[in-house]
Protein backbone atom coordinates (compact mmCIF):
# COMPACT_ATOMS: atom_id res chain seq x y z
CA UNK A 1 0.00 0.00 0.00
CA UNK A 2 2.45 2.47 0.65
CA UNK A 3 4.15 1.42 -2.54
CA UNK A 4 0.98 2.66 -3.93
CA UNK A 5 0.73 5.91 -2.08
CA UNK A 6 4.22 7.25 -3.02
CA UNK A 7 3.38 6.49 -6.61
CA UNK A 8 0.58 8.81 -6.18
CA UNK A 9 1.91 11.73 -4.23
CA UNK A 10 4.80 11.71 -7.14
CA UNK A 11 2.51 12.30 -9.65
CA UNK A 12 0.77 14.97 -7.80
CA UNK A 13 3.93 16.97 -6.35
CA UNK A 14 1.96 20.36 -6.01
CA UNK A 15 -0.78 18.48 -4.43
CA UNK A 16 -0.64 18.92 -0.31
CA UNK A 17 -2.55 15.28 1.02
CA UNK A 18 -1.15 13.70 4.10
CA UNK A 19 -3.12 9.84 4.79
CA UNK A 20 -3.96 8.03 7.97
CA UNK A 21 -4.57 4.45 8.06
CA UNK A 22 -7.29 2.66 9.84
CA UNK A 23 -7.19 -1.07 10.93
CA UNK A 24 -10.38 -1.80 11.33
CA UNK A 25 -10.27 -4.98 12.55
CA UNK A 26 -10.00 -3.13 16.04
CA UNK A 27 -11.77 0.10 14.92
CA UNK A 28 -14.57 -0.97 13.12
CA UNK A 29 -17.27 1.41 14.18
CA UNK A 30 -18.04 4.89 13.26
CA UNK A 31 -17.13 6.47 16.49
CA UNK A 32 -13.84 4.07 17.22
CA UNK A 33 -12.97 5.07 13.13
CA UNK A 34 -13.53 8.79 14.35
CA UNK A 35 -11.78 8.58 17.72
CA UNK A 36 -9.13 7.12 15.89
CA UNK A 37 -9.18 10.18 12.99
CA UNK A 38 -9.25 12.91 15.65
CA UNK A 39 -6.44 11.21 17.87
CA UNK A 40 -4.24 11.32 14.69
CA UNK A 41 -4.74 14.77 13.85
CA UNK A 42 -3.00 15.27 16.87
CA UNK A 43 -6.18 16.02 19.14
CA UNK A 44 -4.74 15.80 22.63
CA UNK A 45 -7.60 16.21 24.78
CA UNK A 46 -9.75 13.03 26.32
CA UNK A 47 -12.65 12.42 24.21
CA UNK A 48 -16.21 10.97 25.93
CA UNK A 49 -16.39 6.96 26.08
CA UNK A 50 -20.04 7.47 25.64
CA UNK A 51 -23.48 9.37 26.13
CA UNK A 52 -22.68 11.13 22.94
CA UNK A 53 -24.00 10.66 19.27
CA UNK A 54 -21.57 10.22 16.29
CA UNK A 55 -22.48 13.84 14.97
CA UNK A 56 -20.13 15.09 17.95
CA UNK A 57 -17.53 13.17 16.33
CA UNK A 58 -17.80 14.14 13.15
CA UNK A 59 -17.95 17.53 13.61
CA UNK A 60 -14.84 17.45 16.00
CA UNK A 61 -13.34 15.84 12.81
CA UNK A 62 -14.23 18.36 10.47
CA UNK A 63 -12.97 21.08 12.37
CA UNK A 64 -9.49 19.44 13.26
CA UNK A 65 -9.48 18.97 9.23
CA UNK A 66 -10.27 22.57 8.15
CA UNK A 67 -7.57 23.46 10.59
CA UNK A 68 -5.36 21.97 8.28
CA UNK A 69 -3.93 23.06 5.02
CA UNK A 70 -3.94 19.39 3.26
CA UNK A 71 -6.04 17.33 1.95
CA UNK A 72 -6.33 13.78 3.60
CA UNK A 73 -6.45 10.30 2.30
CA UNK A 74 -8.45 7.66 4.64
CA UNK A 75 -7.12 3.87 4.21
CA UNK A 76 -9.44 1.85 5.18
CA UNK A 77 -7.13 -1.45 5.87
CA UNK A 78 -9.77 -4.35 6.24
CA UNK A 79 -12.74 -2.16 4.94
CA UNK A 80 -15.19 -4.97 5.15
CA UNK A 81 -15.00 -5.49 8.75
CA UNK A 82 -16.37 -1.87 9.35
CA UNK A 83 -20.06 -2.44 11.12
CA UNK A 84 -22.03 0.87 9.68
CA UNK A 85 -21.04 1.94 6.33
CA UNK A 86 -22.50 5.11 6.81
CA UNK A 87 -19.65 7.17 7.28
CA UNK A 88 -17.70 6.11 3.69
CA UNK A 89 -21.10 7.57 2.30
CA UNK A 90 -20.85 10.71 4.48
CA UNK A 91 -16.85 11.24 3.96
CA UNK A 92 -17.62 10.30 -0.16
CA UNK A 93 -20.08 13.77 0.39
CA UNK A 94 -18.53 15.82 2.78
CA UNK A 95 -17.08 18.28 0.43
CA UNK A 96 -20.81 18.63 -1.44
CA UNK A 97 -21.96 19.30 2.28
CA UNK A 98 -19.34 21.95 2.93
CA UNK A 99 -17.53 20.07 5.91
CA UNK A 100 -14.13 21.32 4.37
CA UNK A 101 -12.15 23.99 3.00
CA UNK A 102 -12.39 25.06 -0.70
CA UNK A 103 -10.22 22.65 -2.81
CA UNK A 104 -9.74 20.41 0.14
CA UNK A 105 -11.38 17.14 -0.10
CA UNK A 106 -11.22 13.34 1.43
CA UNK A 107 -10.12 10.77 -0.43
CA UNK A 108 -10.71 7.10 0.47
CA UNK A 109 -8.98 4.00 -0.10
CA UNK A 110 -10.41 0.55 1.18
CA UNK A 111 -8.47 -2.80 1.39
CA UNK A 112 -9.88 -5.69 1.45
CA UNK A 113 -9.70 -9.72 0.49
CA UNK A 114 -13.19 -10.48 0.41
CA UNK A 115 -13.46 -9.73 -3.04
CA UNK A 116 -17.59 -9.39 -3.02
CA UNK A 117 -17.45 -6.53 -0.19
CA UNK A 118 -18.96 -3.72 -2.75
CA UNK A 119 -22.21 -6.14 -2.85
CA UNK A 120 -22.54 -6.05 0.57
CA UNK A 121 -22.69 -2.20 0.63
CA UNK A 122 -26.17 0.01 1.34
CA UNK A 123 -27.00 0.96 -2.63
CA UNK A 124 -27.02 4.73 -1.62
CA UNK A 125 -22.83 4.03 -0.27
CA UNK A 126 -21.67 2.33 -3.36
CA UNK A 127 -23.46 4.86 -5.41
CA UNK A 128 -21.77 7.75 -3.75
CA UNK A 129 -18.67 5.90 -2.95
CA UNK A 130 -17.18 6.21 -6.95
CA UNK A 131 -14.49 3.84 -6.80
CA UNK A 132 -11.48 2.90 -9.30
CA UNK A 133 -10.62 -0.58 -8.02
CA UNK A 134 -6.89 -2.66 -8.19
CA UNK A 135 -6.40 -5.70 -8.07
CA UNK A 136 -3.34 -7.32 -6.80
CA UNK A 137 -2.92 -10.34 -8.18
CA UNK A 138 -2.20 -13.72 -5.88
CA UNK A 139 0.76 -15.28 -5.01
CA UNK A 140 1.02 -18.23 -6.96
CA UNK A 141 2.20 -21.44 -4.55
CA UNK A 142 6.18 -21.36 -5.93
CA UNK A 143 6.49 -17.50 -4.66
CA UNK A 144 4.54 -18.58 -1.04
CA UNK A 145 7.31 -21.32 -1.05
CA UNK A 146 9.79 -18.54 -1.32
CA UNK A 147 8.22 -16.61 1.51
CA UNK A 148 7.71 -19.07 3.56
CA UNK A 149 11.88 -20.31 3.39
CA UNK A 150 12.91 -17.08 4.37
CA UNK A 151 10.76 -17.16 7.55
CA UNK A 152 11.65 -20.95 8.10
CA UNK A 153 15.15 -20.21 9.42
CA UNK A 154 14.08 -16.81 11.56
CA UNK A 155 11.24 -19.49 13.56
CA UNK A 156 12.19 -23.05 13.50
CA UNK A 157 14.94 -24.90 14.81
CA UNK A 158 17.49 -26.29 12.53
CA UNK A 159 15.80 -29.99 10.78
CA UNK A 160 12.20 -29.37 13.01
CA UNK A 161 10.70 -28.49 9.16
CA UNK A 162 11.50 -30.30 5.94
CA UNK A 163 10.30 -28.87 3.01
CA UNK A 164 6.81 -31.03 2.34
CA UNK A 165 5.92 -29.54 5.50
CA UNK A 166 6.52 -26.29 3.42
CA UNK A 167 4.85 -27.42 0.10
CA UNK A 168 1.84 -28.57 1.66
CA UNK A 169 1.40 -25.10 3.69
CA UNK A 170 1.95 -23.30 0.45
CA UNK A 171 -0.65 -25.33 -1.54
CA UNK A 172 -3.03 -24.83 0.84
CA UNK A 173 -3.00 -20.91 1.05
CA UNK A 174 -2.25 -20.93 -2.50
CA UNK A 175 -5.99 -22.50 -2.94
CA UNK A 176 -7.49 -20.05 -0.20
CA UNK A 177 -6.88 -16.89 -2.27
CA UNK A 178 -3.01 -17.17 -2.21
CA UNK A 179 -2.87 -15.39 0.79
CA UNK A 180 1.09 -15.70 2.41
CA UNK A 181 -0.22 -13.90 5.52
CA UNK A 182 -1.99 -17.09 5.86
CA UNK A 183 0.36 -19.31 5.29
CA UNK A 184 2.98 -17.82 7.34
CA UNK A 185 -0.02 -18.50 10.29
CA UNK A 186 -0.78 -21.88 8.88
CA UNK A 187 2.94 -22.51 9.39
CA UNK A 188 3.42 -21.16 12.95
CA UNK A 189 0.47 -22.67 14.12
CA UNK A 190 1.06 -26.19 12.67
CA UNK A 191 4.61 -25.64 14.82
CA UNK A 192 2.72 -24.84 17.81
CA UNK A 193 0.67 -28.16 17.15
CA UNK A 194 4.34 -30.17 17.27
CA UNK A 195 5.07 -28.73 20.58
CA UNK A 196 1.53 -29.48 21.96
CA UNK A 197 2.00 -33.23 20.46
CA UNK A 198 6.00 -33.00 21.63
CA UNK A 199 7.34 -33.91 18.46
CA UNK A 200 10.63 -32.03 17.54
CA UNK A 201 9.55 -31.85 13.57
CA UNK A 202 6.50 -30.78 12.57
CA UNK A 203 4.95 -33.82 10.79
CA UNK A 204 1.81 -33.01 7.98
CA UNK A 205 -0.97 -34.46 10.27
CA UNK A 206 -0.23 -31.36 12.24
CA UNK A 207 -0.75 -29.31 8.84
CA UNK A 208 -4.47 -29.78 8.96
CA UNK A 209 -4.94 -29.72 12.60
CA UNK A 210 -3.91 -25.88 12.43
CA UNK A 211 -6.16 -25.30 9.32
CA UNK A 212 -9.05 -26.08 11.67
CA UNK A 213 -7.62 -24.62 14.45
CA UNK A 214 -7.10 -21.20 12.49
CA UNK A 215 -10.54 -21.42 10.70
CA UNK A 216 -12.47 -21.92 14.27
CA UNK A 217 -10.02 -18.96 15.21
CA UNK A 218 -11.09 -16.83 12.60
CA UNK A 219 -14.73 -17.33 13.33
CA UNK A 220 -15.08 -16.99 16.89
CA UNK A 221 -13.16 -13.43 16.53
CA UNK A 222 -15.43 -12.12 13.81
CA UNK A 223 -18.54 -13.13 16.16
CA UNK A 224 -16.69 -11.47 19.27
CA UNK A 225 -16.65 -8.55 17.53
CA UNK A 226 -20.12 -8.00 16.17
CA UNK A 227 -22.74 -5.59 17.18
CA UNK A 228 -25.31 -6.85 19.42
CA UNK A 229 -27.96 -7.06 16.48
CA UNK A 230 -25.75 -9.15 14.32
CA UNK A 231 -24.93 -11.74 17.32
CA UNK A 232 -28.62 -12.03 17.72
CA UNK A 233 -29.18 -12.73 14.10
CA UNK A 234 -26.27 -15.28 13.89
CA UNK A 235 -27.58 -16.71 17.12
CA UNK A 236 -31.46 -17.23 15.23
CA UNK A 237 -29.88 -18.54 12.33
CA UNK A 238 -28.19 -21.54 14.90
CA UNK A 239 -31.33 -22.06 16.37
CA UNK A 240 -33.35 -22.50 13.22
CA UNK A 241 -30.56 -25.04 12.09
CA UNK A 242 -31.13 -26.92 14.93
CA UNK A 243 -34.99 -27.87 14.35
CA UNK A 244 -34.30 -29.01 10.92
CA UNK A 245 -35.18 -32.18 8.94
CA UNK A 246 -32.01 -33.93 7.31
CA UNK A 247 -31.14 -32.64 4.26
CA UNK A 248 -33.47 -29.24 4.65
CA UNK A 249 -31.88 -26.14 4.09
CA UNK A 250 -32.28 -22.56 6.70
CA UNK A 251 -34.07 -19.99 4.91
CA UNK A 252 -34.36 -16.54 5.07
CA UNK A 253 -37.95 -16.07 5.83
CA UNK A 254 -37.70 -18.57 8.83
CA UNK A 255 -34.89 -17.41 10.28
CA UNK A 256 -36.92 -14.01 10.33
CA UNK A 257 -39.65 -15.81 12.66
CA UNK A 258 -36.85 -17.24 15.36
CA UNK A 259 -35.28 -13.93 15.39
CA UNK A 260 -38.41 -12.13 16.04
CA UNK A 261 -39.19 -13.89 18.34
CA UNK A 262 -35.81 -14.01 20.38
CA UNK A 263 -36.53 -9.92 20.12
CA UNK A 264 -39.91 -10.30 21.70
CA UNK A 265 -38.25 -12.30 24.67
CA UNK A 266 -35.37 -9.44 24.56
CA UNK A 267 -37.70 -6.63 24.82
CA UNK A 268 -35.92 -5.24 21.53
CA UNK A 269 -37.67 -3.90 18.56
CA UNK A 270 -36.68 -6.33 15.06
CA UNK A 271 -34.73 -4.94 12.29
CA UNK A 272 -36.59 -5.35 8.56
CA UNK A 273 -36.19 -8.57 7.22
CA UNK A 274 -34.74 -6.51 3.89
CA UNK A 275 -31.98 -5.64 7.30
CA UNK A 276 -31.25 -9.03 8.05
CA UNK A 277 -30.92 -10.50 4.48
CA UNK A 278 -28.55 -7.24 4.18
CA UNK A 279 -26.79 -9.01 7.36
CA UNK A 280 -26.49 -12.46 6.06
CA UNK A 281 -24.80 -11.11 2.64
CA UNK A 282 -22.36 -9.83 5.14
CA UNK A 283 -21.85 -13.21 6.97
CA UNK A 284 -21.79 -15.13 3.66
CA UNK A 285 -18.57 -12.86 2.30
CA UNK A 286 -16.80 -12.97 6.12
CA UNK A 287 -16.90 -17.20 5.05
CA UNK A 288 -18.70 -18.08 7.95
CA UNK A 289 -21.67 -19.26 5.93
CA UNK A 290 -22.93 -20.03 2.87
CA UNK A 291 -25.73 -18.09 1.03
CA UNK A 292 -27.15 -19.14 -2.27
CA UNK A 293 -30.41 -17.38 -3.34
CA UNK A 294 -33.08 -19.33 -5.05
CA UNK A 295 -36.44 -18.80 -6.73
CA UNK A 296 -39.46 -20.21 -4.91
CA UNK A 297 -41.86 -19.63 -7.69
CA UNK A 298 -44.83 -17.35 -6.76
CA UNK A 299 -43.29 -16.84 -3.59
CA UNK A 300 -40.01 -14.90 -5.06
CA UNK A 301 -36.60 -15.62 -3.87
CA UNK A 302 -35.03 -16.46 -0.78
CA UNK A 303 -31.50 -17.66 -0.01
CA UNK A 304 -30.87 -21.24 1.71
CA UNK A 305 -28.09 -21.15 4.54
CA UNK A 306 -25.62 -23.65 5.01
CA UNK A 307 -23.05 -22.60 7.42
CA UNK A 308 -19.03 -23.26 6.64
CA UNK A 309 -17.79 -22.49 10.09
CA UNK A 310 -18.48 -24.58 13.03
CA UNK A 311 -22.15 -23.29 14.20
CA UNK A 312 -21.11 -25.16 17.85
CA UNK A 313 -18.43 -22.76 17.97
CA UNK A 314 -20.35 -19.82 17.40
CA UNK A 315 -22.71 -20.23 19.44
CA UNK A 316 -20.25 -20.61 21.89
CA UNK A 317 -18.57 -17.48 21.24
CA UNK A 318 -22.00 -15.68 21.32
CA UNK A 319 -22.15 -16.55 25.00
CA UNK A 320 -19.32 -15.25 25.73
CA UNK A 321 -21.20 -11.72 25.38
CA UNK A 322 -23.22 -12.09 29.30
CA UNK A 323 -26.16 -10.21 27.03
CA UNK A 324 -26.83 -13.35 25.47
CA UNK A 325 -26.90 -15.97 28.63
CA UNK A 326 -30.78 -15.28 28.77
CA UNK A 327 -30.72 -17.16 25.14
CA UNK A 328 -29.03 -20.15 25.92
CA UNK A 329 -31.82 -22.27 27.07
CA UNK A 330 -33.85 -20.50 24.36
CA UNK A 331 -36.12 -23.29 22.37
CA UNK A 332 -38.43 -21.66 19.45
CA UNK A 333 -41.93 -23.19 19.12
CA UNK A 334 -40.99 -24.82 15.77
CA UNK A 335 -44.73 -25.74 15.36
CA UNK A 336 -46.07 -21.78 15.22
CA UNK A 337 -43.02 -20.36 14.15
CA UNK A 338 -41.41 -22.23 10.97
CA UNK A 339 -42.81 -24.03 7.69
CA UNK A 340 -43.88 -27.19 8.12
CA UNK A 341 -41.72 -28.61 5.88
CA UNK A 342 -38.71 -27.86 8.07
CA UNK A 343 -39.65 -29.66 11.36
Amino acid sequence: MRHVLNRLYSELPDVNIKDITIPCGEHNTVVKILTFLIKSLGYEKDLPLRGVASGFFYNLFYELLQQKDYSLTVIFDGIDKIQDDSIIYNFSRAGEFKELNERQYIHIVGISNAGQFIRSLDPRVASYFQRDTIVFPQYNEKQIIDILNNRVPLAFCSNAINKNIIELCAQLAAEDEGDARRAILLLQTAGDMAIKTECNRVQPGHVPMAMDKINKDISCQFVSNMSYGEKLVILALIKTEKYLKPGKFVVTGNVYRIYVDMCKKANIKPTSLGALSQKITKFNMMGILNATVTSRGRGGQTSEIVFISDPNSLEEAIYQDCKFVKFYNYVPNVKRLLSTQLW
